[in-house]
């Protein structure tokens, strides 16, 4: 059973969550008490289950109330109160106590991933369509010509679609200490019939947290190796170092990095890459060389839903600018749009995105655009790690049609796919699971009912009481507390456990957890979005507000009031 419905909560005890402050937890304790006090129910049954609450409610006080268990009660939940830590220093204040767990409890979490072996499989196939698309003659023939169907000139047209490429790489990745890690990786490349390939080994090894190092080389023929270094010079600023050699045929090229955190999620950088380069004639002559120097700067955001780089890189050979963006259009769709103008390949532009399909597939489309080099149309399909790309060339010149229907055709394919099958299809596993989960659920659920239940009916007497008083004050009163799947129906009466938490003509329910967390409360539907509904009078006006399950809630607010 998922952590966040197991029966023992502590802090749903206390009527409020782990995080409030130590006056918060003191008050709340005196209130639980007060409300759960043996003297007031005459019940047998009612006074045995305020002696456990009680006792229940002592035991959390406890812990909330001792600065290293609720460290290890915030982070862990209660294995951390079962298991003997040996953390840090009897001086530590509570703060750093919760930091260093939370850092083992994380370290412990990536350990059991990192463990297992990580394979990855990337296909690219480029297709050449040109010939498809664009005008052909055929060669010149005497006989008479032959009238073609539709379909065989299709046909025909298809026929004359060629591959240039293929190329595939292999890799596993597997962790050989906490520290340590070992990939090896293969690649093949063919390119009109001629082929070659290589396979490479690299260690990756973190010496501390400022330092961490990388080494690889080519275990066939030519021999390539690379080493790279990242040295975090403070948590903001890092730079980082590589070095690529080859027969030692001359002094080895290198790139070199700075970088700094400039904004909230972007940093800043420059890269200088020296290119091949000579001493005296130790080295390639300049008619021989593959790469060049060149400097770059630029700024990037890796954040968890938009993302963009922007990198201004002057050359000896070749000089661009360069801009992308990526956005985050909801848990399953990403749309990214790219232009660069080089002085090689002049202004070029790409726009594109990728949706989950299914639950670990992934498709993506993009159209890419260049002044000199024509259009070309992107497929790439990938699952679990594994990858296959296929870029077609649609012409070898700019063609605004081509350019058009490429954009358009494939985003009115992939709108007719998501409308017509993916969404469809996800409403229906969506509802089957649901379905599901409320049949294996049905006796837990019973069983959280009962036991709210019978903290109402703890509480009842003394909400009464409370809420009388209210009225008398015009104060805050709930007339209706609704919690669960509003739109389907499915609700717990929360009335009486809302009462109970009114101090002082004031409601306030933190956020940041679900509300079945609450004493009275129970969750009706496991796996599904919930609300809380809540209808009250103030000052003799009626108010009503529909929260998140995990917002926060603070009532009473003008805004809430109900336009009669």
């Amino acid at each position: 059973m998922p952590r966040h419905y197991r029966e023992a909560c502590l802090s749903k005890h206390l009527l409020f969550w782990v995080q409030a402050s130590e006056e918060d937890i003191k008050d709340a304790y005196e209130r639980a008490t007060e409300a759960f006090r043996l003297g007031k129910h005459s019940d047998p049954s009612l006074k045995e289950a305020a002696e456990s609450n009680i006792e229940i409610i002592r035991k959390a006080f406890e812990v909330l109330s001792n600065p290293r268990l609720r460290a290890a009660y915030d982070e862990l939940g209660e294995e951390g109160l079962n298991t003997k830590w040996e953390v840090g220093h009897r001086v530590k204040t509570p703060q750093e106590t919760r930091d260093e767990y939370a850092r083992i409890a994380k370290e412990k979490q990536q350990m059991e991933l990192e463990n297992l072996v990580r394979s990855r499989n990337d296909i690219v196939i480029n297709v050449n369509a040109s010939r498809v698309f664009g005008y052909y003659s055929s060669p010149t023939s005497f006989r008479v010509p032959v009238k073609k169907s539709r379909l065989e000139r299709v046909l025909g047209s298809l026929r004359r679609t060629e591959v240039m490429q293929l190329y595939m790489k292999n890799s596993f990745q597997t962790q050989l200490g906490p520290r340590t890690q070992v990939i090896l990786g293969s690649n093949m490349t063919s390119l009109s019939g001629i082929g070659g390939g290589s396979l490479t080994g690299t260690i990756q090894h973190t010496f501390s947290d400022r330092l961490s190092m990388e080494f690889g080389a080519s275990l066939l023929n030519p021999g390539v190796s690379v080493i790279k270094a990242t040295y975090n010079i403070d948590p903001d600023t890092y730079v980082s170092g590589t070095v690529f050699t080859k027969q030692l045929q001359g002094p080895t090229p290198l790139v070199m990095t700075l970088g700094r955190r400039i904004a909230k999620g972007a940093t800043g950088y420059v890269t200088y890459r020296t290119g091949e380069w000579a001493i005296g004639s130790w080295g390639l002559a300049p008619e021989d060389r593959h790469q060049f120097s060149s400097m770059s700067l630029g700024i990037r955001s890796l954040g968890t839903k938009d993302n963009y780089q922007v990198e201004l890189q002057a050359g000896v050979v070749q000089s661009h600018l360069m801009a992308d963006r990526t956005w985050t259009i909801d848990d399953s769709t990403r749309i990214r749009v790219g232009t660069k103008m080089s002085s090689l390949a002049g202004l070029s532009a790409n726009i594109g995105g990728d949706r989950r399909v299914t639950e670990h597939t992934k498709l993506g489309l993009a159209v890419e655009l260049a002044l000199s080099g024509g259009v070309a149309f992107n497929i790439r399909v990938m699952r679990l790690g594994q990858s296959v790309t296929i870029p077609i060339l649609l012409s070898t010149d700019f063609n605004t049609k081509f350019a058009f229907w490429a954009a358009v055709a494939p985003l009115c394919a992939l709108a007719a796919l998501d409308f017509g099958l993916i969404k469809p299809r996800s409403r229906r596993r969506r509802a089957d699971k649901l379905r599901e989960l409320r049949k294996v659920h049905a006796e837990f659920i019973a069983k959280q009912r009962n036991e709210a239940e019978e903290a109402i009916r703890l509480l009842r007497d003394s909400t009464t009481r409370k809420m009388k008083q209210e009225q008398e004050k015009h104060g805050l009163v709930i007339v209706e507390a609704a919690y669960g799947n509003l739109n389907a129906g499915i609700v717990a009466d929360v009335t009486i456990a809302v009462q109970a938490l009114v101090n002082k003509s004031q409601l306030v329910m933190p956020g940041g957890h679900s509300k079945n967390h609450i004493l009275g409360f129970y969750d009706p539907c496991l796996g599904e979005k919930k609300q809380l509904r809540i209808r009250y009078e103030f000052q003799e006006r009626m108010h009503e507000v529909v929260v998140a399950d995990m917002d926060h809630v603070a009532l009473p607010i003008r805004s809430h009031i109900v336009s009669s």
